[in-house]
């Protein structure tokens, strides 16, 4: 059983304005990576954010008026080490998407300029968290040796 899931909708956007209940994020054209949390319900809320969602109450929910769904990953880590990984490595959109968890800078990353395909992005993303989780897992691990 997996304790902690956390899965990466890639989103490819429009440049414009995300508008929120009392936020306005800037966003550019280009591909965006939203990390978000599910433990065991990963389809049900999944589902819910790549569909039409009439009752808006997430950040990510206001994405789909200038963004549209292109893939998810979903992932064994927690959805702090996913976001604190992708941080070290693409320009994040400040407090977008992490008004529960205060301690991350956002979960919302811009990962592509619109050129690269869906696949050479994905790649990189996982990549991209592989390599500083297993990094800080590493470390963590020798420090207790």
């Amino acid at each position: 059983m997996v304790k902690w899931r956390s899965y990466v909708v890639l989103f490819r956007c429009r440049g414009g304005y995300v508008i929120t209940r009392g936020r306005k994020f800037a966003i550019v054209d280009g591909f965006y990576a939203y990390v978000g949390s599910c433990g065991n319900a990963c389809a049900a809320r999944i589902v819910r954010h790549l569909g039409k969602v009439v009752n808006r109450f997430w950040h990510v929910d206001y994405l789909h008026d200038i963004c549209d769904e292109e893939a998810v990953m979903i992932l064994p880590y927690t959805e702090e080490d996913v976001a604190k990984a992708l941080l070290g490595r693409f320009p994040g959109i400040s407090g977008f998407g992490n008004s529960d968890k205060r301690r991350d800078k956002t979960h919302l990353f811009r990962v592509g300029s619109g050129d690269e395909t869906i696949i050479k992005i994905l790649h990189e993303l996982s990549m991209a968290i592989h390599k500083e989780l297993s990094n800080e897992r590493g470390h963590k691990f020798n420090n207790h040796l």
